[in-house]
């Protein structure tokens, strides 16, 4: 794990135990930096990610400051850390019920913006919270970029092998949010009924320096799912 998810970890669990509880406020960069003994410029990853999450907010010229929870267990919008990031204080699991090898045709070409042809991962799986089904997971990634995926990689963290394993930085998604109903094989892996409603989000997703390597349709549970989005006046 690279070290500024290290230090975002850690930073994370001890704002969740309360330890700066009582100032709401973090101390400051320089005594950050000797606390966890990185750059300023890892410091500043770690904390990037917590701003990104909502845990934390900056004030210009005054610090870094915690945001009081407002909604638990929920996804963040604007967030790419993945299932198992967003709900670490739940038993969470995956299972694949499709993984195969695939050239992509013209309609996959035009989601990862690649050739025909180019081979891909064809990933389909279903997510699960405290063994509740809770989405229902698409997800295509580029062989070109992602050269090995296996079903023991799909059934733990896809996004943590690939930080972790492969050694790339996912960078940023854009996000398409609609309102479906679900079709019959959906509803059954969701336990729910046919035509119900749904929240789908199709994901495509980049490294760090523009290359995209994933495109995703998941398909949420509404018994279940919420999700929450910070508003900042630009």
């Amino acid at each position: 794990m690279r070290k500024y998810r290290q230090v975002a970890d850690q930073l994370l669990e001890e704002v969740a135990q309360g330890k700066y509880k009582n100032e709401l406020r973090l101390p400051t960069e320089d005594k950050l930096m000797t606390e966890y003994n990185v750059s300023r410029n890892t410091l500043r990853s770690a904390i990037d990610v917590l701003v990104d999450k909502s845990i934390l907010y900056r004030v210009q010229g005054s610090g870094i400051y915690i945001r009081k929870p407002v909604y638990p267990d929920t996804i963040t919008i604007n967030s790419i850390r993945g299932f198992k990031e967003e709900f670490k204080s739940k038993e969470t699991h995956s299972k694949v019920i499709e993984l195969e090898q695939l050239e992509a045709d013209e309609e996959i070409s035009q989601k990862l913006h690649c050739e025909i042809g180019t081979p891909v991962y064809f990933v389909h799986r279903m997510r699960y919270i405290e063994n509740e089904p809770f989405s229902i997971e698409y997800s295509y990634f580029n062989k070109t970029i992602i050269p090995y995926l296996g079903r023991e990689i799909a059934e733990n963290s896809i996004y943590g092998y690939i930080e972790n394993d492969l050694n790339l930085t996912i960078g940023f998604a854009d996000k398409y949010i609609s309102v479906e109903k679900l079709a019959k094989m959906d509803s059954d892996h969701l336990q729910l009924t046919e035509a119900d409603p749904s929240l789908v989000i199709e994901e495509t997703v980049y490294l760090s320096n523009g290359t995209l390597f994933n495109h995703s349709r998941v398909i949420h549970n509404y018994k279940h799912a919420k999700f929450f989005a910070l508003a900042k006046n630009w």
